[in-house]
């Protein structure tokens, strides 16, 4: 029989959450810092506007429930297992609104079923799904039972209503981006499937309940179509400046924002550029790679546009006094890179409209066109394909790494995938500006 407690001793801190402080696991914390610890863990996961009722409700109530594992640390681990239930609910009501009440199936000889319309609720995509599984089985045997695919614009997807086709869906609609992100859909998927099918029992400490809270509030709020701020997993567009970078043959390389030019003086041995970058002293997105600049690869994390140079200072002032440029905001997921393989050597990534402007002997080897979030993703991604070729496919989503292959071949196959996927590109050649002796990327030209 369960232990009767008194009010007071429900009331009692855990104290087992005392522990956990801003400064990480350690000595027990008094229990109104606490308290107060625990609310500001969760305190920023805020929903959108035009988030659905239930789904808002229910991240709510889980939001409220966290602090209340001060009194319980087992509460932790039911706010994280109701999350991940949470995050299947969110798909299926954003689902029923992207219906707008109408669900259509086709098969691969481009023949729809009977519309499924009047779709109020997600018991009724459940209907549809299984309306057209009985239009299969009632064929006759002799013909073969088309493979009844769920229609989403253009594109045909497998569905059967459960996550994994709800996860699918919300890729082919566009409503979840990212290639990261999709290995992190995949794994909160599997930790779904153990909370509704446990074998065992487990615990779940405060943080890592608090990043599950707010990863499913970056999920839900992009299904709503609201990237996240500095997000983790669906970040908003970056802001970028106008940066100057300067180097000297012996290995010095510095960066600041461009005004930092009229405070200077020619300084003898300094080159100067200025580029358009997100990374920038002091910025949230400082690039580790930053001194890797180079204007035809992309060897820096985030997206850097080459403006100038190089030359000295007082021709890099000169150039932003006349031409003023301005600064703007670029989204750096899902971006599209094409890389050279040629004599046994995997070169640097590159924009599509860079690889467009190369010369006929640099367009020689076999060419990769790769969807990634960040450079180094797609380099790792195309170096395995002769490494591990059975762990690297070459077309769709890698299950091993982030990235989507969309191509490979010949130059202008490559050029021809990139095109596929975002549209016409026009060819670009900037100058070959690089920092010297910086951070290695391997096999440049």
């Amino acid at each position: 029989m369960a232990d009767i407690r008194s009010l007071e001793e429900l009331q009692s801190p855990d104290s087992a959450a005392l522990h956990f402080s801003p400064f990480g696991l350690g000595g027990a914390m008094p229990a109104e810092k606490s308290a107060e610890f625990l609310q500001r863990l969760v305190a920023d996961c805020e929903l959108a506007l035009d988030v659905a009722e239930g789904t808002r409700r229910e991240f709510e109530r889980l939001q409220r429930l966290f602090a209340y594992g001060l009194l319980d640390y087992d509460v932790f681990t039911v706010v994280d297992d109701r999350a991940l239930l949470v995050m299947e609910q969110a798909l299926r009501e954003r689902f029923v609104q992207w219906c707008a009440g109408t669900v259509t199936f086709e098969d691969a000889n481009g023949s729809e079923s009977p519309i499924v319309e009047d779709v109020r609720t997600y018991d009724d995509v459940f209907a549809a799904v299984k309306k057209v599984g009985r239009r299969n089985r009632r064929r006759p045997r002799q013909q073969p039972s088309p493979q009844w695919r769920l229609k989403v614009g253009t594109t045909l997807i497998d569905f059967n209503g459960m996550l994994a086709g709800l996860r699918s869906w919300a890729r082919a609609a566009g409503l979840l981006r990212g290639q990261r992100p999709r290995r992190v859909e995949y794994a909160m998927s599997r930790l779904r499937d153990a909370v509704a099918h446990p074998t065992g029992y487990h615990r779940t400490m405060p943080v890592e309940t608090a990043r599950t809270l707010h990863d499913l509030a970056e999920l839900i709020n992009q299904l709503w179509g609201h990237p996240t701020p500095g997000g983790r997993l669906y970040p908003a567009p970056v802001e970028r400046d106008i940066v100057v970078m300067a180097w000297n043959h012996e290995g010095g390389v510095q960066m600041a924002q461009a005004d930092a030019l009229r405070d200077d003086t020619d300084v003898d041995g300094y080159h100067y550029i200025l580029i358009r970058s997100a990374s920038r002293p002091g910025s949230r997105y400082e690039d580790a790679h930053w001194s890797a600049f180079d204007a035809r690869f992309e060897t820096t994390q985030f997206p850097t546009e080459y403006l100038w140079g190089p030359g000295s200072r007082s021709a890099a002032l000169a150039w932003l006094d006349a031409e003023q440029p301005k600064g703007d905001t670029v989204d750096y997921v899902d971006r599209v890179f094409m890389l050279r393989e040629y004599d046994d050597k995997v070169y640097a990534p590159m924009r599509p409209e860079v690889a467009a402007g190369l010369t006929e002997e640099e367009q020689r080897g076999t060419w990769h066109t790769v969807r990634a979030d960040f450079p180094e993703h797609a380099f790792a991604h195309v170096r395995g394909l002769s490494e591990s070729p059975r762990a690297h496919p070459r077309t769709g989503d890698c299950s091993n790494c982030a990235a989507y292959h969309l191509g490979s071949g010949s130059h202008e196959q490559a050029l021809r995938a990139a095109e596929d996927a975002i549209g016409v590109v026009t060819p670009r050649r900037p100058p070959d500006v690089r920092i010297p002796d910086s951070f290695f990327w391997p096999h440049k030209f």
